[in-house]
């Protein structure tokens, strides 16, 4: 992984199992897709993903917890939120083994702050959410995504004050947010805010859709014993 995506992942632009499994050429392209030089061999480019997240939770949502156990197992890269939801999903199924295999996987996803964040604007229990919003800021949440996370409260005064304080932070992002997210009359969508907008929604609605409760106990699981867990 280059700095330029190093600092996408830390931005919260891409997801850094997006990453995983480019070789130096295929990420060259990607990056600069004018480049042709080192362009590998079609025989060389790995097949895309037969399935999606959303493939995974369909079957969740149907009540079929072992097809979604397969599915994850197979869209998982080795880190990231399929990784994450694939743990919570062994720690339902009280399998206590392949929970112990992933936790040291579930620990290094990055961006660290953002999936802490995606989990303080979802679980039920405030005092929860807000423990998690407090891990997110001691590991490294930039100004936006804290404001953001305001934006989604259920307190009509919090949530003018996080737009407020996320016009401050990302102008971009919060004409953003309040187009699509708040549906603000006369708000329009930035085009440049919208990939990083779009993936951090994608991931707070995965964590949402599977229950953020679990996707919580696994986190807590992997990092209770970190110091920005110790009160």
């Amino acid at each position: 992984m280059g700095l330029l995506d190093k600092a996408k992942v830390w931005l919260g632009i891409i997801d850094e199992e997006d990453l995983e499994g480019e070789d130096a050429p295929r990420a060259a392209m990607r990056i600069n897709p004018r480049n042709k030089d080192g362009r590998p061999a079609l025989d060389d480019v790995p097949p895309p993903p037969q399935h999606s997240l959303e493939d995974a939770l369909d079957a969740r949502d149907r009540g079929d917890l072992e097809a979604m156990r397969r599915l994850l197992e197979e869209m998982d890269r080795g880190r990231g939120l399929r990784t994450v939801l694939r743990a919570a999903a062994a720690l339902e199924a009280e399998d206590d083994k392949t929970v112990d295999q992933l936790l040291p996987k579930v620990r290094q996803v990055e961006p660290p702050w953002k999936l802490p964040l995606q989990l303080a604007t979802s679980l039920d229990d405030p005092q929860r959410a807000c423990r998690m919003r407090r891990v997110a800021e001691r590991r490294g949440a930039p100004r936006w995504a804290l404001a953001w996370a305001r934006v989604g409260s259920d307190d009509a005064a919090e949530r003018r004050e996080g737009l407020v304080a996320l016009l401050f932070a990302d102008a971009a992002l919060a004409r953003t947010v309040a187009a699509r997210e708040l549906a603000i009359d006369g708000a329009e969508a930035d085009t440049a805010a919208t990939q990083r907008f779009a993936q951090f929604v994608h991931g707070r609605d995965c964590v949402r859709r599977f229950g953020a409760a679990l996707v919580a106990d696994v986190y807590e699981r992997a990092h209770g014993d970190t110091e920005e867990f110790l009160e």
